[in-house]
């Protein structure tokens, strides 16, 4: 946890942690489906290897899997977010020169972007379990496979994403605390310099923190269902399908949502294109 949390106070830092996540994804899977699901380690490769490898294998292995998957979810989620992002700039641009003929533009744009990503929050615990068990880049584009596995995994596609809105609150509140500094450290405005940095920095460890912490708890609950789900061999109906898929799509609606109050409160442009929920184990 440490470890995992120092990694995550950088967005560099934090492709390693990515990493990481990634490999106890694809232990997790394959303990529950009797494979070896050998320990994962920061630093350390697997024993009887070279002494080059053992040394540094666990490192270099994290690193290729973080940039893999770091690429892979930049690949699916940057059509939304890139047009979230226009559209928050569209509405910004046209209420301060006062373009009220366009003043639909950027709504509009959301909304359209927001239908965009729905579909796609709601399987991608899937396709990150499907990419970390089957270790092949293509994994994350084979929809049809994450098609197969979601509908195996029933019911519990929605209890995923009731745990995955739930983790929104918190780094909501991350976007918040900057705002409100002085309610949780009074006389705030009146520090030095060098306090006000430490306070900073505080803030920065607790967002590193939770977002190591959720992210290992709501990576290793998606790598046991899919296990369960057992690679989508049972066949629920057309009808259960897509209730699964619309409560699941309703309840991620929370993560747009929450990421527009966000911006209110405190706005960051990177906020709309990284979310530890859909890219980077980093908080911002």
């Amino acid at each position: 946890m440490v470890v995992g949390t120092l990694l995550c106070l950088t967005p560099v830092t934090s492709v390693i942690a990515l990493g990481w996540l990634t490999r106890v994804m694809a232990a997790t899977i394959a303990r529950r489906t009797g494979g070896p699901g050998a320990p994962v380690g920061w630093l350390l490769g697997p024993r009887g290897q070279g002494a080059v490898t053992r040394l540094l294998g666990g490192l270099g292995a994290n690193i290729r899997a973080g940039v893999l998957t770091l690429a892979g979810l930049a690949l699916l989620t940057l059509p939304f977010t890139v047009a979230w992002l226009g559209a928050w700039w569209a509405g910004w641009e046209n209420s301060f020169n006062k373009g009220y003929e366009q003043a639909s533009v950027g709504p509009l744009a959301w909304a359209a972007a927001t239908a965009l990503a729905l579909p796609v929050l709601a399987h991608l615990p899937f396709a990150l379990a499907h990419w970390a068990h089957e270790g092949r880049f293509g994994a994350f584009f084979e929809v049809r496979r994450i098609r197969q596995i979601f509908a195996a995994a029933g019911w519990r596609t929605v209890w995923l994403a009731v745990l995955s809105a739930l983790a929104v609150v918190p780094f909501f509140g991350l976007r918040g605390l900057p705002v409100f500094v002085e309610g949780f450290v009074p006389g705030f405005a009146t520090m030095t310099p060098e306090a006000q940095a430490q306070v900073a920095q505080g803030f920065d460890l607790l967002g590193a923190a939770l977002a190591f912490g959720i992210l290992l708890f709501l990576r290793q609950r998606a790598a046991v269902i899919y296990a369960r789900a057992g690679g989508g061999t049972r066949a629920p109906s057309r009808t259960s399908r897509v209730l699964w898929l619309m409560l699941a799509m309703l309840i991620w609606l929370a993560l747009p949502v929450a990421i527009v109050f966000g911006q209110l409160l405190n706005y960051a442009p990177a906020l709309w294109l990284t979310h530890p929920l859909f890219l980077l184990p980093w908080a911002g």
